[in-house]
């Protein structure tokens, strides 16, 4: 299957395609009926319009150029001493077509493209519960570090993995 895509940086175009698989994965690590949607596609869009380097999203498409997944690397820190050493990694793939090897691809992509960089650190967060996320993380080098339990203000039952992927 990942044969027959391509991944690209996004374009500005490509937004609407990523916030809609987005929208579908996010129930998998987050309780939705908490949240005010139209706040969080607001600052997602913030987030994509402040791509930059290697801070960006990177998309994957069919031969028809349809986004089929989407893999960003977002900074973490605006410190001066840190601001350009850490990104949070997010990847989401279209429900159509998960679990067939392109979140790896995807993931593997970005962490050859962030090697390149001065970035050292990519982090990410995990459900406890999604293994297929936790087995990509072990197959390309991601340690997990800690969990961030529920934090009783919510209604939320998602335990997090914290993980860390160095870069060389």
């Amino acid at each position: 299957m990942t044969d027959k895509i391509n991944i690209r940086l996004a374009k500005d175009n490509d937004l609407e395609a990523i916030l809609k698989i987005w929208i579908n994965g996010i129930e998998n690590s987050f309780d939705i009926s908490t949240t005010d949607l139209n706040i969080a596609k607001k600052k997602f869009k913030e987030n994509f319009d402040n791509r930059q380097d290697i801070f960006n999203f990177w998309v994957a498409v069919d031969n028809d150029d349809r986004v089929i997944g989407w893999q960003s690397l977002i900074k973490t820190s605006n410190n001066p001493f840190r601001e350009n050493i850490y990104a949070e990694s997010s990847t989401y793939i279209d429900s159509s077509i998960r679990y067939k090897g392109l979140g790896q691809t995807l993931l593997e992509y970005v962490i050859k493209a962030a090697e390149e960089t001065n970035l050292e650190y990519i982090i990410g967060f995990v459900a406890k519960t999604n293994k297929a996320a936790r087995k990509i993380t072990s197959e390309t080098g991601w340690i997990e570090i800690g969990e961030i339990p529920p934090s009783g203000k919510t209604r939320s039952n998602y335990s997090k993995l914290i993980l860390i992927r160095t870069l060389k």
